[in-house]
């Protein structure tokens, strides 16, 4: 069953959309994990043995279930319950990869085969997006955003969130005066693919981490992989991730440092970073402008936010419905709509409530700190790099879910039950440490 695993963890990022009616668009990767998981269930049934291990008694499980709870409860006064249902469904999708996680992996070669899969698996997401950015300098502008969007788009989103995107896009990027197609690959915009790789890349520092002194030649096919995805990153041009690949670099740096004195890996994350310190060039002047609040996109943000704050505090226990926070809004809006408070927290408070947001902000805090408390009393260097890269994954996730919210997402839902699962799984003691 780990070889499937393998193959549905190298699938997330290519998950193609089903269109089983004409206004109801599907995710597969929803379809193939709900399946996997049914047929897990159901042959740890027949040996016996689904009880044997306590899949749920740890912090993130309880957590997992906790959120579903409250999410369940903030629809009893909710406006559109359905809409809140649909949203539930969308969690019990995806959240079940986190148990196939923790049930399958258990010990180091399998730790290293995923995070192997996940960062080829990425490379080649980030490969398309960069060539996909390219091709406007060669075929032009309008071309290129055409061919994606009466093409590309929906196979991989579907027809109605592709509808969406196209009426409220977000492809486009003005910079120094230049407007140009961000890279955004098979994703329905450059914020969910920028998040998704950006959780990515601390996983890459541990295979750089393990060639860099023993296999000169995988260390350079790494390098590209890593090169491919940052590049890929910055194209994006999403500034929430620029605030969050530098904070997760930074803690990176200091980790390696403190615990496993890697100088190679210090040099080459403080490298990355100088992309942002050199003046006239694309990239520093979109990370620049996040600082500009008169700039109409952040003074927008600082509205919704605003907004959001005082639905949450109208509504502080029990929030307003799961999946309600748009009618809140405008209550013409229809179930695919582009309102969000463009922050994770202030939309799960609104939603769900005060306790709603603690129960969250305690599975990603909680499963850092818990990281952080292992890493004093670990002396194997291969389970130390894991858990530090770990670390520099959720706390990307933490500080870009402050601009973005990429739960409803299937693909970064999908990896960050990955990274926790693998988080869980080291907590466990049960890695083999070879």
């Amino acid at each position: 069953m780990f070889a499937w695993l393998l193959f549905l963890i190298a699938y997330i990022p290519f998950q193609i959309a089903l269109n089983p009616s004409i206004r109801f668009d599907l995710a597969s990767i929803r379809v193939f994990i709900i399946f996997f998981f049914l047929f897990f269930v159901v042959k740890k049934l027949i040996n016996k043995d689904l009880f044997r291990n306590n899949y749920f008694y740890n912090l993130q499980g309880i957590c997992l279930i906790l959120f579903l709870f409250l999410s369940c409860l903030s629809l009893i006064g909710a406006e559109n319950i359905f809409w809140g249902i649909r949203k539930i469904i969308f969690f019990l999708s995806i959240f079940p990869l986190y148990f196939l996680i923790i049930a399958l992996i258990n010990n180091w070669q399998k730790i290293k085969k995923t995070i192997l899969i996940l960062a080829i698996s990425s490379s080649f997401l980030a490969l398309i997006g960069l060539l996909q950015f390219l091709s406007q300098f060669v075929f032009g502008l309008e071309k290129t955003y055409s061919f994606w969007a009466i093409n590309i788009l929906p196979i991989f989103s579907g027809f109605n969130l592709g509808a969406m995107i196209l009426a409220y896009p977000s492809w486009l990027v003005n910079v120094s005066g230049e407007t140009m197609m961000r890279v955004f690959s098979l994703f329905s915009d450059p914020h969910m693919v920028s998040f998704y790789i950006g959780l990515i890349l601390p996983l890459v520092m541990v295979l750089l981490y393990w060639t860099i002194r023993r296999n000169q030649a995988k260390f350079s096919i790494i390098f590209i992989l890593y090169s491919t995805l940052y590049i890929a990153l910055l194209l994006t041009f999403a500034r929430g991730s620029y605030i969050a690949i530098i904070i997760s670099f930074l803690i990176l740096i200091f980790l390696f440092w403190k615990y496993l004195h890697d100088k190679k890996i210090i040099i080459l994350l403080c490298l990355s970073l100088l992309i942002f310190i050199i003046p006239v060039t694309p990239i520093a002047d979109r990370f620049y402008s996040t600082f500009n609040l008169s700039e109409g996109s952040n003074a927008g943000r600082l509205e919704m936010w605003q907004i959001a704050s005082n639905i949450g505090m109208n509504s502080f226990w029990s929030g307003i419905g799961l999946g309600n926070y748009s009618l809140a809004i405008d209550s013409e809006f229809d179930y695919r709509n582009p309102a969000t408070a463009h922050n994770l927290y202030l939309d799960i408070f609104s939603e769900i409530g005060f306790l709603g947001l603690i129960v969250w902000l305690f599975l990603i805090l909680g499963t850092i700190w818990q990281i952080v408390k292992k890493l004093k009393f670990l002396n194997n260097e291969n389970q130390k790099c894991i858990l530090i890269c770990l670390i520099g994954s959720l706390s990307y996730f933490f500080i870009h879910s402050f601009f973005e919210t990429a739960i409803y997402s299937p693909s970064v839902l999908a990896l960050l039950m990955i990274i926790l699962g693998l988080s869980t799984v080291l907590f466990k003691n049960n890695a083999e440490n070879n």
